[in-house]
């Protein structure tokens, strides 16, 4: 296919979680006529709206195109029809990092990984949730690290206000979402962080904070 039918869109939302993660930027390849395929991650518009979403296909039948966010435990509530998919998405990229997104068979099988793994999840954490905080709060691991925690904070304006991210490296390990005053701050990596220190309320600019 030639590169200038591929697009190019950014990502937005934890509904894919954690197979895309904002900011990822995807790159989409138009089907142009070719199969639809349970387990694609396509790019499509909803009925009834001009934003496009990324989920995953899960199913595909004469009624149209059903469709799931990876992080989601609902179906989407529309039926697409194909002339509403802007395409398949092939990989994502984050700075000089390049990901392949596997559709198909592939596809699948990388998302029921993922629930499987999300419901032992659901299971387990409730009994060890209370240990994690109280860690958190003591912040005992932090003393003991021989180097400090390298992160910073990326600012990206919304349509509901400003987001803050706070990244570990490559990977985004917490959010404060517009209008919030707590961050959310994935596992285990409030054991690392000192959440205190974090900045709260919206900046007046978007970009490195």
């Amino acid at each position: 296919m030639p590169d200038d039918a591929r697009k190019s869109i950014s990502y937005l939302g934890p509904s894919m979680n954690p197979t895309l993660k904002a900011p990822d930027l995807l790159q989409v390849v138009p089907y142009q006529g070719k199969e639809i395929h349970r387990g694609d991650v396509i790019v499509f518009c909803p009925p009834g709206s001009k934003g496009m979403i990324v989920h995953r296909v899960i199913s595909v039948d004469a009624q149209g195109v059903r469709t799931r966010g990876d992080h989601n435990t609902d179906l989407d509530r529309w039926v697409l029809s194909p002339d509403r998919i802007v395409g398949r998405v092939v990989g994502a990229q984050w700075g000089n990092w390049r990901r392949s997104i596997s559709g198909g068979l592939r596809g699948r099988s990388y998302a029921f990984g993922v629930r499987i793994i999300r419901m032992i999840d659901s299971k387990i954490s409730p009994l060890l949730h209370p240990i994690y905080h109280r860690l958190a709060q003591t912040g005992i691991l932090r003393r003991w690290l021989p180097f400090g925690v390298d992160t910073r904070i990326l600012c990206f304006n919304r349509s509901t206000g400003t987001e803050l991210q706070l990244l570990l490296g490559r990977r985004v390990i917490g959010r404060l979402l517009p209008g919030r005053n707590e961050w959310v701050i994935r596992r285990p990596f409030r054991l690392l962080v000192n959440e205190a220190s974090l900045p709260r309320g919206e900046p007046d600019h978007s970009g490195s904070c």
